[in-house]
């Protein structure tokens, strides 16, 4: 049976089919700096898919209150799997353009055998299918315990690994243990930060506000450790490779985006510790917004120091080409599952 698209639905889709369309006008014009700003924003999209998934496992695990409230959007966005999958078609068509290890010598044997076109692409192939998989066992509450425990190790272990892969690896000379947990992090808050604010604009109260709250909380304490750990580690052992990475996020503006990005945070931060905040939806609903803005710069932040301006405004309208596509899909979606 045809499903028609509403109206507001079919607007949306298309400005971000417009959107879309001009990231790749920006490729045609430096291929490099576009198709960089592109794999930032499809690395970002696709933690919403991944984090609703790795959700939607917990609650089978730990299962209360808190599923009420966030399974319908979890499984929404759950659906996204194969927008996020089909995002990084350009990636896999760019890679010799993107990555100079496609075109430089390899560092050891390891590195020559790891970072091949044929392994990075099914790598991220696998990790789609893995994401297709968990989406078919968790929506609707199919998967077991033993399946939705597997679901959280894959996630996490696969989600770290890809991370490398996708961001580390734009510096072949960059190495850094914690990279992976760092990335997983950022992508964590900002996907729950999306799901939040989706959640609010949903039909249907919500039951535990504070519930949502103390795990946006949670998220950002997380994501606070895991990006000092690292930064402390390397200024500790002044390791060269580590401090030349974050040196080149210093210069061109991006130290004044980083300080932006510690602002919203930290800001944001400490307003959840207050129960006003953190239990009431409107202020949570404004502490996730500004919480996602930052989020978004510390992506661009993490993955296009160095690579042009027009990577920037790759990035920027990528992101919200897919947003666009995402929520008109959320959008069809949830008029299909909410009763007439």
């Amino acid at each position: 049976m045809a499903i028609e698209l509403p109206v507001r639905e079919r607007r949306v889709a298309a400005l971000g089919g417009v959107s879309l369309a001009a990231a790749l006008v920006c490729v045609l014009i430096s291929p490099r700096e576009a198709l960089t700003g592109w794999l930032g924003a499809a690395v970002l999209f696709q933690a919403l898919p991944m984090t609703a998934l790795a959700l939607l496992a917990t609650m089978r695990l730990v299962p209360g209150e808190w599923e009420v409230d966030l399974r319908p959007v979890c499984e929404f966005a759950g659906r996204l799997w194969p927008l996020a999958a089909l995002a990084f078609v350009p990636v896999l068509a760019g890679m010799g353009t993107i990555y100079d290890w496609s075109s430089e010598p390899a560092a050891s044997d390891f590195q020559d055998a790891w970072l091949g076109y044929v392994p990075f692409a099914l790598r991220t192939v696998l990790w789609f299918v893995g994401l297709g998989l968990i989406a078919r066992g968790q929506i609707g509450r199919r998967a077991g315990e033993g399946a939705s425990s597997a679901a959280l190790v894959f996630l996490v272990l696969g989600g770290s690994l890809v991370a490398v892969d996708w961001l580390m690896s734009l510096d072949a000379h960059f190495h850094s243990s914690g990279f992976g947990l760092q990335v997983l992090a950022i992508e964590a808050g900002a996907a729950f930060m999306a799901l939040l604010i989706v959640r609010m604009a949903m039909p249907g109260p919500i039951a535990r506000p504070g519930i949502l709250g103390g795990l946006l909380l949670t998220l950002m304490v997380v994501w606070a450790y895991f990006q000092f750990l690292p930064y402390l580690v390397i200024w500790s052992g002044n390791l060269p490779e580590g401090a030349a990475w974050y040196a080149q996020r210093g210069g061109d503006g991006w130290s004044l985006v980083l300080w932006v990005v510690i602002a919203l945070s930290l800001a944001v931060l400490g307003a959840l510790f207050f129960a006003q905040v953190r239990t009431r939806l409107r202020p949570l609903r404004l502490a996730a917004a500004i919480a996602l803005a930052g989020k978004g710069l510390e992506f661009a932040w993490f993955a296009l120091p160095g690579r042009g301006g027009l990577a920037v405004l790759a990035y920027a309208l990528t992101l919200a080409g897919l947003a666009a596509l995402g929520a008109a899909g959320l959008g069809i979606l949830c008029r299909m599952e909410t009763p007439a």
